[in-house]
């Protein structure tokens, strides 16, 4: 071979690795900056997803054709329709006697009623959907606390959703990306060992939870008394004539300006640059044991009529996982503009926030505290970004009995299309959508609010983090490692390999992505092993949704964290005994019938 073409042969061959190391480089990186940037909860989910795919296809790691065509990915389309089937579940009055009835009923007998319901449900119907819908009355219970209720709930919602390949938005996108792969995961491979989780997950929770959440005495009185006061401003008050913020009515300790009324009008919410006048009566909310602080204020006096009475337009709001408030302050999202809602105290974890309220950048899970204005039901932002406690009407209505009656009749059909492989999931699931809208049983307008646009890029998100693992080779260096180091071994221990790395992922990341990160290594695994492919992407899935630990590791921990006051050690307790049960009966489900 002439020197030359040697020459360029090697030229080209070193051109070659520097691009494959670039390229590793560059790969590395995207990963590591999306775990950082899932692990520190500093910007939403969403963000963080979308951000990295922009990346990922900018810098060509997958192509722009190959990037848009995941994300019309069935599976992400039969996760969006069956959220939308679930407007119409929660308009559902049955539901809620389902859950609860009226007559009092003791801590363990109110359990077992909301738990065996809420997993009879969440085996079908997305469990955010069922947490969403039952947060507010679980909340409200006269003889049973919050505490005792709501981890619980939100621990049988996330297992008894494997009891079906579409009870949770994991288990769908590992059924569709194995099919892509000509791998099959029906209904009846996820029913034995989903049952064995959900009876031993429902036995744990009905036998340790009064006893690991009980509440100390008085742990649940620590809520200030918010009432609202009316006090008017005199004439000749220094006040008239000056705005909000130049009196300081913003900087109160304990109280918060929520209306102002002038004459027959009433006038909220209230800005910063609002003038006042004499003889306006200005609307205080706060707490009482503080109430010296108003008469403090010169130019003001509480008037007859004003002496404290409870404030009717108050509610409790959980910040939702997807919501675009996370990371943001209040000032910076302009809440009160684009809610109607002033917010009066921020709790996060149990513990009320302090400092200026708009100054503070917002996190999943943090209870918020509104007083609400005349169109707060009514904003269409408000479904997907907060979850109401004190109100089970966020702008849907009831239906009634022959609706009810249908909606039963579409979703037993569903099932059975399902069950029976008549047709796709994704199609039955997109058909269900259709009937929802079409019979009017959920508004365009109701879609539109409540369509999980965030949700949607996080699985987008999710299926490019998939293709980037492949394609990386990551996959196959830890499929190479499993391997090697299960020599000698029996596959049952490949299996259990599998459900652990999913299961350490999905503490920090969400359920989708630990998932959708760990599926590529278990089909290479897979090959490499000569083990049933089934069995390893089953394991995917079940060892994707093992999150009890961490309150971040999956979004209805989040929902229930503040309403529930709950600490890390509720979750270490109660979600490390739930953990074992469901790890033992899902591997020993998936040993069953797999191996």
């Amino acid at each position: 071979m002439p020197a030359g073409t040697q020459e360029a042969d090697g030229r080209g061959s070193l051109d070659v690795l520097e691009s494959e190391i670039i390229g590793r480089a560059i790969d590395a990186a995207l990963l590591t900056g999306l775990a950082a940037a899932l692990v520190s909860g500093r910007i939403g989910a969403p963000r963080a997803f979308a951000v990295f795919a922009l990346l990922v296809i900018v810098t060509g790691r997958v192509d722009f054709a190959t990037a848009f065509a995941a994300l019309g990915q069935p599976a992400i389309w039969a996760v969006m329709s069956l959220v939308v089937f679930s407007l119409a579940l929660g308009k559902l009055a049955l539901l809620r006697q389902l859950f609860f009835s009226k007559r009092p009923r003791g801590l363990r007998r109110t359990l077992a009623r909301l738990l065996g319901s809420a997993a009879a449900i969440s085996a079908f119907v997305p469990n955010t959907a069922v947490v969403a819908a039952m947060l507010g009355p679980a909340s409200r219970r006269p003889t049973v606390t919050p505490h005792q209720l709501l981890l619980p709930l939100s621990y049988v919602a996330l297992a008894a959703g494997m009891l079906t390949p579409f009870g949770t938005s994991a288990s769908l996108m590992v059924v569709g990306l194995s099919a892509a792969q000509g791998i099959e995961l029906t209904v009846l491979d996820f029913v034995i060992p989903g049952a064995l989780v959900v009876i031993a997950v429902l036995a744990t929770l009905l036998v340790l939870s009064p006893i690991l959440l009980r509440e100390k005495p008085g742990a649940s009185e620590h809520q200030p008394d918010i009432f609202h006061v009316e006090a008017r401003v005199a004439e000749g008050s220094r006040l008239a004539g000056r705005s909000v913020a130049t009196n300081k009515l913003r900087h109160l300790q304990s109280f918060f300006l929520a209306e102002v009324v002038r004459g027959d009008r009433v006038i909220a919410p209230i800005t910063p640059r609002h003038i006042i006048r004499e003889g306006d009566v200005l609307i205080f909310v706060g707490d009482v044991t503080h109430i010296d602080e108003l008469r403090s204020i010169n130019g003001l006096s509480i008037t007859k009529d004003g002496a404290p009475h409870r404030q009717d337009n108050l509610y409790r709001a959980v910040v939702a996982a997807g919501s675009h408030l996370v990371g943001r302050t209040l000032r910076e999202t302009d809440f009160r503009a684009r809610f109607d809602a002033s917010v009066l105290g921020i709790e996060r974890g149990g513990t009320p926030l302090s400092g200026k309220l708009g100054a503070l950048p917002l996190s999943a899970g943090d209870m918020l505290l509104l007083a609400a204005g005349p169109d707060f039901h009514r904003r269409d932002n408000l479904r997907s970004n907060l979850h109401l406690i004190d109100s089970d009407d966020a702008g849907l209505g009831q239906l009634g009995a022959r609706d009810t009656l249908l909606v039963g009749l579409a979703f037993a059909a569903f099932l059975a299309c399902a069950l029976f492989q008549l047709v796709p999931i994704a199609v039955a699931a997109f058909t269900l959508a259709s009937v929802t809208v079409l019979m009017e049983w959920v508004s365009p307008r109701e879609v539109r609010r409540a369509f999980p646009f965030d949700l949607a890029i996080v699985l987008w998100g999710a299926v490019l983090l998939s293709l980037l693992v492949s394609q990386s080779g990551l996959s196959g260096f830890v499929a190479g490692q499993v391997a090697e180091l299960s020599l000698g071994l029996p596959p049952a221990a490949v299996l259990i390999t599998i459900f652990l790395l999913a299961w350490i992922l999905t503490e920090f990341f969400s359920n989708t992505s630990a998932a959708l990160t760990v599926l590529p290594i278990a089909l290479d695994t897979a090959v490499a092993t000569g083990m049933s492919p089934t069995a390893l992407a089953l394991a995917t899935a079940f060892g994707a949704s093992a999150s009890f630990l961490m309150p971040f590791g999956y979004q209805t921990h989040l929902m229930v964290l503040s309403p529930g006051r709950y600490t890390m050690a509720d979750f270490l307790k109660l979600g490390g005994c739930t953990l074992v049960a469901y790890s033992i009966a899902a591997i020993a489900g998936l040993l069953i019938t797999q191996l």
